[in-house]
């Protein structure tokens, strides 16, 4: 048991290491490319690609935001959080989510004759502005498939809400190409249009994140499977005659679980915890995410 426990820190601690690194790489990312995008687009002629930048330029501060609630999220428990800061990815999430919605409806209102970007202008360059939107798409899916995986291994709502803005600006890269080629070939139409297509995608994909992000911070789990297994992983315990009630709840990219299990009534107390403790070690090696159980011992039949 000892040596499962032993590596299973070890796989936590390098994918806790691997989440760091997608952090930084979306902090710094975005930064680099909300100024190319932003300068690039003033000199190529291009609102959509300015309205771009933008949009990095706040992904740079949200990714900074999720990047600081995963590191905080990581500290034990203490005087005033007993179940640890597991929530403050989940409460990043929503804040992500949230910005990422917004920017969606920015982008959907500079769609508009009216909008914020109709005055940015001027001659059109479209090699310039194609070749930077162009970059700019394959390296933020680039980031989103880094950041997503990341985000799944660690089961972290942050890390989940930053891969889809990540996959959101790289739709908004493509959004680019498209409003510039048809502008190019005079079809003026085409640019707002993706514009909107675009906005409206990434007005679900902040949304969902929301979603996900809420259903933590009000203790839902989604994982239907969980109790089933839970039930069965303690019956199969020695000693354990029934499990009487489990529940589960969410820490973010974690869960702690309390069940009540019934033995023989006529067994010591001391037999009684032994048998608890088994039932702690096996919940605890059911799945990486659990990370606290507390098991409650009733006599059977009583």
């Amino acid at each position: 048991m000892n040596d499962h426990f032993r590596g299973a820190g070890q796989a936590e601690a390098a994918a806790r290491l691997g989440g760091e690194r997608a952090h930084r790489l979306g902090v710094g990312t975005n930064a680099l490319l909300g100024v190319i995008k932003l300068s690039g687009g003033l000199a190529a002629g291009s609102p959509a690609l300015v309205a771009d930048g933008w949009h990095s330029l706040a992904d740079f501060l949200t990714t900074g935001v999720a990047w600081a609630s995963f590191r905080l999220g990581a500290q034990p428990p203490d005087d005033d959080h007993h179940y640890g800061h597991g929530k403050l990815e989940a409460l990043a999430a929503v804040g992500v989510g949230g910005v990422l919605a917004a920017g969606g409806g920015v982008l959907l209102w500079s769609a508009l004759p009216s909008g914020p970007l109709a005055g940015v202008g001027g001659e059109l360059v479209p090699a310039l502005a194609l070749a930077i939107a162009a970059a700019s798409m394959a390296v933020n899916e680039w980031l989103a498939r880094v950041t997503g995986k990341a985000g799944r291994r660690l089961r972290s709502p942050a890390l989940m809400a930053v891969s889809r803005d990540n996959r959101a600006d790289a739709l908004s890269s493509l959004l680019v190409m498209v409003g510039v080629g048809g502008r190019a070939l005079g079809w003026g139409w085409t640019e707002p249009t993706a514009t909107a297509l675009i906005a409206l995608t990434i007005v679900i994909m902040g949304l969902k994140s929301v979603l996900e992000g809420g259903d933590v911070l009000v203790d839902r789990v989604t994982d239907p499977s969980l109790r089933s297994e839970i039930t069965r992983a303690a019956l199969v315990v020695d000693g354990v005659l029934d499990v009487d009630r489990v529940r589960v709840h969410p820490l973010g990219s974690a869960w702690t679980v309390d069940v009540e299990i019934s033995v023989d009534g006529g067994l010591t107390v001391r037999e009684g915890h032994d048998i608890a403790h088994a039932v702690e070690a096996a919940l605890t090696a059911l799945r990486d995410g659990i990370v606290g159980v507390q098991v409650h011992v009733n006599a059977h039949g009583a």
